[in-house]
C-alpha cells in the first residue's frame, strides 16, 4: 500500500511539473499573481514567458485541459 501511494505521489508530481494532461498547478509553483488566478470552477492556460496581461482568458476546464501546449501550465481556479 505504501509503495502504491509513493508511486501515485511521484506520478502526480511529474504530471504537475509538466503542466498539462489536465493536472492542476498551484500558483506557488508557477508565479501567477493572485489577481490572475482563474475564478473557482474555471481554469486557465498560463504561459510562463508572457506577462500577466498577455495571458489567455480563463475558461471551461473540461475544454482547456486538452489544449495545453508544451511549456504552458494548466491552472485550476
Amino acid at each position: 500500500m505504501l509503495r502504491m501511494i509513493s508511486l501515485l505521489t511521484i506520478g502526480w508530481l511529474l504530471a504537475g511539473c509538466a503542466g498539462h494532461a489536465g493536472h492542476p498547478v498551484y500558483p506557488r509553483h508557477a508565479d501567477i499573481p493572485p489577481g490572475h488566478m482563474p475564478p473557482p470552477g474555471e481554469c486557465r492556460i498560463w504561459f510562463p514567458d508572457r506577462p500577466p496581461g498577455q495571458q489567455p482568458p480563463p475558461g471551461d476546464c473540461r475544454e482547456l485541459r486538452y489544449h495545453v501546449p508544451p511549456g504552458a501550465i494548466f491552472v485550476r481556479g
